[in-house]
């Protein structure tokens, strides 16, 4: 018995992180975060060249702080080396450091974030009933910090 899947892929507007194109009529990417100490730079280099190898098309990093951002800039320096196996896009995966994601922005091709945690590094969630004037003032708080991020990754 012979069984055809059929699905229909909903119309999305096509991303460009470094020269790889997400979205659209482009296939699902395949991509993987490192386990390695993002400060550990020759372990990172050395896993990133496995996962390159294996076809990884997008690389994320755990990026906490300014000195994982520095060891990320060495690490993508020594990633571009790898002619043969051809560039492949680094994400910084940046929680609770605004500062640290408007750094990493201008160090790889991709900066990924959590919203909620995005601005406030001591939140503790004790507030979780807001009015609306409140809610809607927390919300204006993220958007205006976020544009900042989004003009640097322009």
């Amino acid at each position: 018995m012979d069984i055809q899947l059929t699905y229909n892929r909903r119309q999305t507007t096509t991303t460009k992180v470094g020269n790889v194109e997400i979205g659209s009529e482009y296939p699902v990417r395949i991509q993987t975060m490192a386990n390695t100490s993002t400060n550990d730079i020759e372990g990172s280099v050395a896993q990133a060249e496995r996962c390159i190898t294996a076809g990884t098309e997008l690389l994320r990093f755990t990026t906490q702080g300014l000195r994982e951002v520095d060891s990320l800039a060495q690490i993508r320096e020594k990633v571009q080396e790898f002619k043969s196996l051809g560039v492949v896009p680094l994400v910084a995966d940046v929680h609770f450091q605004a500062d640290v994601a408007d750094t990493a922005a201008k160090v790889v091709e991709k900066v990924r974030i959590n919203p909620g945690n995005y601005i406030d590094p001591a939140r503790k969630f004790k507030q979780i009933d807001y009015t609306d004037e409140e809610y809607q003032a927390e919300l204006e708080r993220l958007r205006n910090r976020f544009v900042q991020l989004l003009n640097i990754c322009k």
